[in-house]
């Protein structure tokens, strides 16, 4: 019971939620890039754990060895089934010896498979997540290649579902500015992303920052912290983030504005716009609202599952 990699894409891994409570040690969370189209395909599944294989630009080609229902979301990679087309958001179910092949991305970067009850994979410090930076979790701690074998802990087989994705298609990133904000001059209309860009942090190019001073005392990082290098750059740190930094930051990124994010490839443009605390707590709590009907909008004659509830509150930590 398991699928095994034909071809891995350009960068695959085993990711969920990530790990929490060690980055006073130094080890940044990790998980998926964008959670929101890892929560979807979870959810729809009605997995208990969500986890899911992060393909990155480039899919991979993989075959099923056992009957298992399966969701593809994030970016439009493209997917087949035996050389069929599928759509993204929507459960189907693969036979024995089906094959599961991906191309390039056609919009976004990331994207999703997943699949019914989860991968067999052991847990470093509570998650599955892949942090190659570091060589922890997944398979042996490196993107998948060819040969690859990852097995199931209990698949199954479920009704062919679709649930329709409401996309952001603008590129404009709010922040809530923090205490080094006004250390900083107007910020330029647009930024461009950078092709040196990974999942440490999307740097950007543009017109400079200028700022009384870009230094400060190291001091703690979080996800979608927006720091300006010396050279009056910003850089917007992710989940393979280093845990402090020393320059000085803008604020940081929106948590419902990460999934969009991640998904903007290199080249594209995007806005930093200030927001405040207040708008941003409440996005987040209509992002949740949204997520929890997905499964009553799959699953109509039934209310949000265990399962799900404890998704939810997992990705609240």
């Amino acid at each position: 019971m398991s699928i095994k990699v034909i071809k891995p894409g350009l960068l695959t891994t085993v990711q969920d939620v990530g790990r929490f409570g060690l980055q006073h040690i130094g080890l940044s969370p990790g998980g998926a890039m964008d959670y929101d189209s890892l929560m979807m395909g979870n959810q729809l599944l009605e997995n208990v754990e969500p986890m899911s294989l992060e393909m990155t630009m480039q899919g991979g080609v993989f075959q099923f060895t056992t009957a298992a229902a399966f969701v593809v979301t994030g970016a439009d990679m493209q997917a087949q089934l035996n050389n069929e087309e599928i759509t993204n958001n929507t459960i189907y179910n693969a036979r024995t010896n089906d094959v599961l092949s991906f191309k390039g991305a056609i919009d976004g970067m990331r994207t999703y498979l997943s699949v019914k009850g989860g991968f067999d994979i052991p847990t470093v410090n509570g998650s599955v997540s892949t942090q190659t930076k570091v060589g922890i979790g997944g398979i042996d701690g490196r993107p998948l290649k060819s040969g690859d074998v990852l097995h199931f802990k209990a698949p199954a087989v479920m009704p062919v579902k679709k649930v329709m994705k409401q996309h952001a298609c603008d590129n404009v990133i709010r922040f809530i500015p923090g205490r080094q904000y006004e250390r900083f001059e107007l910020l330029p209309d647009i930024y461009i992303v950078s092709t040196v860009s990974d999942r440490m942090g999307i740097r950007l190019e543009g017109d400079v920052i200028k700022a009384s001073s870009y230094d400060i005392i190291s001091e703690p990082v979080q996800l979608g912290s927006v720091q300006v290098t010396s050279e009056g750059l910003p850089i917007i740190l992710l989940n393979d983030r280093q845990t402090v930094g020393g320059y000085a930051k803008l604020g940081t990124v929106y948590f419902v504005d990460l999934p969009k994010l991640v998904q903007l490839k290199a080249g594209a443009e995007l806005k930093l716009v200030p927001g405040t605390l207040e708008e941003a707590v409440e996005e987040k709590k209509k992002m949740l609202e949204r997520l929890e009907k997905v499964s009553m909008q799959a699953f109509s004659e039934r209310t949000v599952s265990t399962s799900v509830q404890q998704l939810i509150k997992r990705v609240k930590r």
